[in-house]
């Protein structure tokens, strides 16, 4: 890229044209965002301008092709052809307005024509850059290496183990594809298909990766959930240890990045992320029935406690983070023994006794004083 890039003639179809702002809008990465933003400094004046051909360019991105390269040739093509057979007609009964008809007539043909090249461009693009193969099917077909394939088809349960010493109980229908051996491997991959229950056995130097319905989940070793649904979304619920998960762009990016410069979402225990191959949402939450994490405390009895030792000693046992404003609750007390509920039953009971109410925000639980409230 040109050090800050100065256009002679600035329009909307300059920057329409302009590779390096088309995947700037559609495949953003960190240099395409620091030349464009230091850009955007540079040239404030333009702002209007480039929001609107980000638009035009969004507009016109499609998810799939949905007509083939040589069908937009031959159509541009033929408009253009049409264009040059127009002629202006001369002064006669229609005068002036015939003139100005067929040179609004072209102006159209010639938006139409620009519109489907535009379009040629932006889908090869797409077919460049976009991930394409995120089933099951492709990633297995696509790996690197020869892989084995185990499949459930019974009724119970059935228990898997890796090269590495990994187990993995795999669900009814389900299926996991994996490598014969990770000696010469500098990551242990997996691929699944289904839902299965993963025991992963530590390697500081091997990260372990499933991929699954477009997600990726990253971890060193640890114990989690993986549902992936036939609706293209998936699910990773964390039992114990630390999971990294993050959406399946490209393949080659993704494994080398670093997940801060990525969309990702770190998962601890009880914690859990749902995503949605159709629209790339991925978004974290508790799951439906949390635990008490290994070796934390077990005994919740409280007397005259103050509510923040009871929201830390509540969120200590179940590794859960839990918001608030402590001013708002600087003189409550509380009182009650709180061994056999689960951690929602907790909540209710203790926001009910302070008068306050809770919600589950991006996997934390965030308490809002009801005394706040007209």
């Amino acid at each position: 890229m040109n050090e800050q890039e100065n256009f002679d003639d600035f329009s909307i179809s300059t920057l329409i044209w302009n590779e390096s702002f088309r995947k700037w809008v559609l495949f953003p990465d960190e240099d395409l965002d620091a030349y464009w933003i230091n850009w955007l400094t540079a040239n404030p004046d333009k702002k209007v301008v480039v929001d609107a051909a980000r638009k035009a360019i969004l507009s016109l991105y499609i998810k799939e092709p949905l007509i083939s390269d040589e069908m937009v040739q031959v159509e541009t093509q033929n408009i253009l052809n049409e264009i040059d057979k127009r002629e202006v007609r001369p002064f006669h009964k229609n005068g002036l307005r015939a003139i100005i008809y067929n040179r609004y007539w072209q102006a159209g043909i010639a938006a139409a024509a620009i519109f489907l090249v535009v379009t040629s461009i932006i889908i090869g693009i797409w077919k460049r850059q976009s991930p394409t193969s995120v089933t099951y099917a492709d990633l297995v077909q696509s790996a690197d290496e020869k892989l084995t394939e185990k499949t459930n088809r019974s009724d119970k349960p059935q228990t898997i183990f890796l090269p590495d010493g990994s187990k993995i109980t795999l669900e009814k229908n389900s299926k996991i594809s994996f490598p014969p051996s990770f000696i010469h491997a500098a990551k242990r991959k997996v691929y699944l298909s289904g839902t299965a229950f993963f025991e992963v056995a530590k390697d500081p130097a091997k990260p372990f990766l499933v991929y699954a319905n477009g997600l990726i989940t990253k971890v060193l070793g640890t114990k989690f959930w993986i549902h992936s649904e036939a609706d293209k979304k998936v699910s990773v619920e964390v039992v114990s240890g630390i999971v990294s998960v993050y959406s399946y762009i490209d393949k080659k990016v993704n494994e080398e990045a670093d997940s801060k410069k990525i969309n990702a979402l770190i998962l601890t225990a009880n914690q859990k992320a749902n995503y949605s191959s159709e629209d790339k949402t991925l978004m974290a939450a508790i799951v439906d029935k949390p635990i008490i994490v290994s070796g934390q405390q077990t005994n919740f009895q409280f007397q005259d406690a103050a509510i923040g030792a009871v929201f830390k000693s509540i969120s200590k046992g179940y590794g859960i983070d839990i918001v608030y404003d402590e001013k708002s609750f600087a003189n409550r007390t509380f009182t009650a023994t709180l061994t056999t509920e689960s951690l929602y039953e907790k909540m209710d009971i203790v926001c009910k006794a302070i008068n306050a109410r809770y919600e589950i925000i991006d996997g934390k639980i965030v308490v809002y004083s009801n005394d706040l409230n007209e």
